[in-house]
């Protein structure tokens, strides 16, 4: 009876046997028979799958489990943007029948590198016990090797999330528009989900079949190559918005890594698709299984240099890296795995925005890398747009932003509409540039210092607030500007193209200002950095101090007849700065007089909004809107009131200026005839 119970076990599973290896498991890695052509291999063992089945006296796990299932405690894969998504966590790997992440515990059997590989249950019928098959190609206690492709370890935070509810019910809540989580409702086949408890789970075996002969055991392989295999395999579920015609899934740039060629099949990186930037297994930029941390993924993509890739490195397309390492720019190298672009949807003070916990911004902070589109609002070869605006261009699309509460004139905005996706660029930046990012400012101006700026950072909401007297158009056109005196706008005279088409009425971008050295001659747009101070963009890149350190002032340009000249001074990019207006003349034109001091005696040297009038500032202002001169220590703003013109620009004169310094006042025998003096009409108290 015992010998035909053998005999009946031996045939059973030599059915199983010939079944699995006529299914092609033969000439996969999977087959650790001594016969197999691979490096780790059992010495002796014919069988093929008696390494993890058996057809009876089976072990926890299914189908037909033989092998022992490991006793590990994994570090299960997480990441901020789940946790603030509210999406279920993966829970610790089942490790019996029926729970979840069970199926992927026993993968790890061999793959977590605890378990030796020959430690099996059974074998023909024999309990092996304490026994092991004897294996070559392994570790000294017969586990895998870490050094091994196949080698995942106990860190599972590195790999696709396995043993986690698969629920694309998951809905992302702004204060304006929502997303989903991105999944979609049903995988496409064959890729499979395993149910417990009434609710679908990922395992291994969803994208992996282990019997299949292909690479990498996929469940999708009907491909041209191993890269659009992964990429069908991760769209089977992945549904990212945007995805189709965004520039990572339809440019048409080339690796010159032969080494991405020869693995993935293809080096365009339309056709590698997800694989520029994730890897499903053994991710160094954890979390969301980034290649490499945040900023080197995008330099780097699946090359490996970023001389070779077709990304935005050193050798790529567009050079984004070589411009962030400027003197000035974004740090995108000081703190790895912080942001998400979730930040916003929570308190400040959180990790994420804040500059006390984390002065950094990542990519993703500004751009969605799913949706973004090729074109920037400023066409090649030109500093600024055919038609001013403030609306996201194609590279900034589908990125979460914030709209500020604006309070009363020259307040700090410190409650926020959050948006799922920001309709203009001033949204993005103010996500870091405001109270969320920056704390509590006072008078504007924070406690954040900039050291190579050598200034306390100022609150950007609280400069473009509509309701102060003055600020550059980024949130609204000057016309708009309910806290802005008669006129709102400057004459077209005192403008250059295309700032001089509809004066007024017509927006900016914080980019329009600030941006890379040389955009008009191959530097990627944008403000990524910059060889200049504030990263100052255009022909002109200095303010409020020439490069040799000293002051501009009026006398730079003694006669009007040179307003075209370029002379660093920044202003001069957009502004005629001696341009006469119907029914007057400029007042800067008046240079033979007193009015020949620095630019900074009378505007704000942070010129983004000021609680007066025409960019100006009172002697009374903290740092930095009033300058400090960096030999002297003096603090340069000289005037303490102002009236603003008539509407008609008619009278010079009725600018009123409150001051007893003769910049502002005249000397000898121009005293007065700068500017007439009466005893009221200030814009604010001074």
């Amino acid at each position: 009876m015992k010998l035909l119970k053998i005999l009946i076990k031996t045939t059973i599973l030599s059915l199983l046997i010939f079944s699995v290896a006529n299914g092609g498991i033969a000439n996969t890695k999977h087959n650790l028979s001594y016969k197999a052509n691979n490096n780790i291999k059992s010495i002796s063992e014919t069988e093929i799958c008696v390494f993890c089945h058996i057809p009876h006296d089976t072990r926890p796990g299914k189908p037909l489990w033989n092998r022992s299932m490991p006793n590990s405690s994994y570090v299960m894969y997480s990441s901020e943007y789940l946790d603030r998504a509210n999406y279920p966590k993966a829970e610790q790997l089942g490790t019996t029948s029926d729970e979840p992440g069970v199926i992927s515990r026993q993968c790890l059997s061999c793959h977590d590198g605890t378990v030796a590989l020959g430690k099996i249950y059974m074998v023909r019928g024999n309990i092996l016990g304490n026994s092991v098959i004897a294996m070559s190609g392994v570790n000294a206690d017969g586990t895998m090797p870490t050094t091994s492709n196949a080698y995942i370890g106990t860190d599972l935070s590195i790999h696709h999330p396995v043993g986690v509810e698969y629920n694309p019910n998951i809905s992302i809540n702004f204060n304006t528009g929502s997303r989903s989580i991105e999944l979609k409702n049903t995988p496409n086949s064959p890729i499979k989900l395993y149910e417990y408890g009434g609710k679908n789970y990922v395992e291994c075996t969803s994208c992996h079949d282990p019997h299949s002969e292909n690479q990498k055991f996929l469940r999708v392989h009907s491909g041209a190559n191993l890269a659009q295999n992964i990429v069908n395999t991760c769209t089977s579920c992945h549904d990212k918005i945007g995805w189709d015609g965004s520039v990572h899934q339809s440019a048409n740039h080339l690796y010159t890594d032969p080494n991405v060629l020869s693995k993935y099949g293809t080096s365009r990186v339309a056709d590698l698709g997800c694989v520029n930037c994730h890897t499903p297994h053994n991710g160094e930029g954890k979390p969301y299984l980034l290649r490499k941390v945040e900023q080197n993924t995008c330099f780097q993509g699946a090359a490996n240099s970023t001389t070779t890739a077709a990304c935005h490195g050193t050798g790529g397309a567009k050079d984004i890296q070589s411009v962030l390492s400027r003197s000035y720019g974004h740090p995108v190298n000081t703190i790895d795995g912080v942001h998400t672009n979730l930040d916003i949807l929570h308190p400040r003070g959180e990790k994420g925005l804040n500059w006390d916990q984390a002065k950094h911004a990542e990519c993703v902070d500004c751009h969605n890398q799913h949706q973004a589109k090729p074109g920037t609002h400023a066409p090649k070869g030109q500093w600024y747009p055919n038609i001013p605006s403030n609306r996201v261009s194609n590279v900034l699309k589908g990125v979460p932003g914030v709209e500020p509460s604006w309070p009363s004139r020259w307040t700090q905005p410190t409650n926020f509409t959050t948006l799922e996706s920001a309709d203009k660029e001033y949204q993005i930046c103010m996500k870091c540039h405001s109270y969320l990012g920056l704390g509590v400012a006072n008078d504007g101006v924070t406690n954040q210092f900039l050291a190579k700026e050598g200034i306390y950072a100022t609150d950007q909401a609280f400069e473009f607030n509509p309701n102060n007297r003055s600020a550059h158009p980024v949130v609204m056109p000057l016309n708009q500007m309910s806290g802005n005196y008669e006129p709102k706008a400057l004459h077209p005279s005192q403008l250059k193209p295309p700032w001089n088409a509809n004066p007024g009425n017509q927006t900016m971008y914080c980019s329009d200002c600030h941006g890379a050295d040389n955009e008009v001659g191959g530097d990627p747009k944008g403000p990524h950095g910059s060889s200049h101070k504030f990263l100052l963009k255009g022909e002109n890149n200095y303010w409020p101090l020439k490069p040799d350190g000293t002051y501009y002032t009026v006398w730079d340009d003694i006669a009007w007849h040179t307003n075209d000249k370029n002379d660093g001074l920044f202003c001069r990019n957009c502004h005629n700065i001696y341009a006469d207006v119907p029914g007057g003349a400029s007042s800067h034109r008046f240079t033979f007089g007193g009015m020949a001091g620095a630019c900074v005696n009378c505007h704000v040297a942070v010129p983004h909004g000021s609680p007066v009038s025409n960019l100006l500032g009172y002697r009374s202002f903290p740092e930095p809107y009033n300058f400090r001169d960096p030999n002297t220590g003096e603090l340069m703003l000289k005037i303490d009131g102002y009236k603003k013109a008539e509407p008609n620009y008619a009278n010079i004169n009725v600018r009123k200026v409150y001051s007893t310094h003769p910049s502002c006042m005249g000397t000898g025998q121009f005293t007065g005839s700068c500017h007439g003096i009466d005893d009221g009409g200030y814009d604010s108290v001074p």
